[in-house]
């Protein structure tokens, strides 16, 4: 599974071997292909042209399932689900489509209830017993999800994803030391994936390394550039944020300007951006633009306090500054932000 991620370069299908284009088996390898690259558009309809083939064949279907998930189709999701239970009531395939399915309406109990069955089905499905962690890290179930990942990481030797799913969690209860060990041990075995430095860069940024948390957010950018990555708004915009803030820190604000307009093209909707850019305005001394973008922020979260806080300082520098300098507002809020200052956004 980890080789998906080693290059990430697109692939020709030799001229040679174009009988095999419509092989179920090497659509399918495709599509895991685009998936794991982010691409789930295209995995979905590679997965659509297998299943023509082969309606029920389980390593397309485990592929697809994902694609529904990740693309939000519920209804989908439901009826495969519900078909493959009554065609297959004792195959884990068949649980596991009804776990993902409560896991995309966030019925985290149901969705483990399905995916412990699916799991006792078939103890060997590393997959489900990802998706089972996931089950319980949603409700802050850390513990559990802590000891489903490992399962999965035995599972799964050579694979980094259960490893970074290990260093989440130590890293969602405060533990930085051992995050980062689990995510160092990712990096090693996957060392193009996105995924991975972007959680390294967040983790730096979370302990205050700024100067490492700057070099792995701009390596994951620069992997995601240069791959064949579908810009999902869910899925990178907190990768440009984090660069907003690292950058902001660096006191380099074109950049972080730039990194949060980016940000707002993938999420127009996350107030985190409109504060993060209103932030760095007022750093700059530029009040109108600050409390225009605090503005859009307090739409979006009303009742956020440190957008609050920044909206009546920018109000009140934009009142008149009486007798102070350009540079003492902004030194001001950088005292506050730091007191302030919420746990970073991750993936």
């Amino acid at each position: 599974m980890s080789k998906k991620y080693h290059n990430q370069q697109k692939q020709v299908v030799p001229s040679s071997l174009t009988c095999f284009n419509n092989n179920v088996t090497v659509l399918t390898s495709q599509a895991e292909r685009q998936y794991y690259n982010c691409r789930f558009n295209s995995a979905y309809e590679t997965c659509l042209r297998a299943l023509k083939t082969d309606p029920y064949h389980f390593p397309t279907l485990l592929v697809h399932i994902g694609c529904l998930y990740e693309l939000g189709k519920k209804n989908d999701l439901f009826i495969l689900g519900h078909k493959l239970v009554e065609l297959y009531p004792k195959a884990y395939i068949s649980w596991y489509a009804i776990g993902i399915y409560y896991s995309l309406i966030k019925k985290w109990e149901s969705a483990r209830q399905c995916l412990s069955k699916s799991t006792n089905l078939n103890k060997l499905f590393a997959a489900g017993w990802l998706a089972y962690g996931h089950a319980f890290a949603a409700e802050g179930e850390n513990d559990q999800a802590l000891a489903t990942y490992f399962t999965a990481s035995r599972l799964l030797k050579g694979c980094h994803l259960p490893l970074l799913y290990i260093g989440l969690q130590y890293g969602s209860t405060n533990n930085p030391l051992l995050a980062e060990k689990f995510f160092k041990e990712a990096v090693a075995l996957a060392p193009n994936d996105p995924f991975v430095l972007a959680e390294m860069g967040a983790l730096y940024t979370q302990t205050g390394k700024w100067e490492y948390a700057l070099s792995y957010l701009q390596q994951a950018l620069s992997k995601v550039k240069e791959g064949e990555h579908e810009w999902a708004a869910t899925t990178w915009s907190p990768l440009y944020i984090n660069l907003g803030q690292v950058y902001r820190i660096a006191k380099q604000y074109d950049q972080a300007i730039k990194c949060f307009k980016h940000a707002q093209f993938l999420a127009c909707d996350n107030s985190t951006v409109y504060t993060g850019l209103g932030f760095v305005y007022a750093l700059q001394g530029k009040a109108i633009e600050a409390v225009e973008y605090c503005h859009k922020a307090l739409d979006k979260a009303r009742q956020d306090p440190f957008t609050l806080q920044l909206l009546e300082m920018s109000l009140t520098a934009l009142a008149g500054n009486e007798g102070k300098s350009d540079d003492e507002e902004p030194d001001k809020l950088e005292d506050q932000k730091l007191k302030v200052e919420a746990t970073p956004t991750i993936f």
